[in-house]
């Protein structure tokens, strides 16, 4: 009993951050297309310098001018459109590929839940999962954010989603083993 609700809660969850992400999709994908159009209404806004919290990073910075930048100068709607571009597509491929990664998870709580623990279908979906990790780590190595006199580059690597994706295959190759013990298990039988 206790295991069943602690799958309903994981799969809950999944589906939770499923319905959070495809809104925050739809939400980007519209502040996208009006920046497009109405640019100027965002001429208010002010931007912070772009930050990247990874232990491995290496930036590059670049200012028109030889005046050290005031970042309360810079504003959204001075955004170029190369930069712009590459950071929605960025975010848009990152997002849904987190997305497809918590469906192969939550196939695996529903395989779990119906007692098909080591079936080749849950190591399809956690090698899936890896995949995907790899995919999301390969897009975020590299930012670019250019705004007005202001352009800044860098590399870095998440560590994190590198020991998820690592996780993931070694739960693979569990699940992989489990499953030729069990079809070792009916043979015998």
């Amino acid at each position: 009993m206790n295991r069943n609700s602690l799958l309903n809660i994981a799969n809950f969850l999944c589906q939770f951050f499923k319905i959070i992400i495809g809104v925050s999709i739809i939400i980007i994908a519209a502040f996208f297309a009006h920046f497009q159009f109405e640019r100027d209404s965002y001429a208010d806004l002010k931007i912070e310098e772009p930050t990247n919290n990874s232990i491995i990073r290496f930036e590059s910075e670049s200012i028109a001018g030889k005046e050290p930048l005031d970042f309360q100068s810079l504003r959204l709607s001075d955004w170029k459109t190369g930069s712009l571009y590459f950071t929605f597509f960025k975010v848009t491929m990152i997002m849904t590929l987190t997305y497809l990664s918590l469906n192969q998870f939550e196939k695996v709580l529903k395989s779990v839940k119906d007692l098909k623990t080591f079936h080749q279908t849950n190591v399809n979906s956690l090698r899936r999962i890896g995949y995907y990790c790899l995919l999301i780590t390969g897009l975020s190595i590299f930012n670019y954010w250019e705004f007005g006199v202001y352009a800044k580059s860098s590399i870095s690597i998440s560590l994190d989603v590198l020991l998820i994706t690592l996780l993931a295959f070694i739960l693979a190759e569990v699940f992989k083993e489990g499953n030729n013990l069990l079809e070792e298990n009916q043979l015998t039988i």
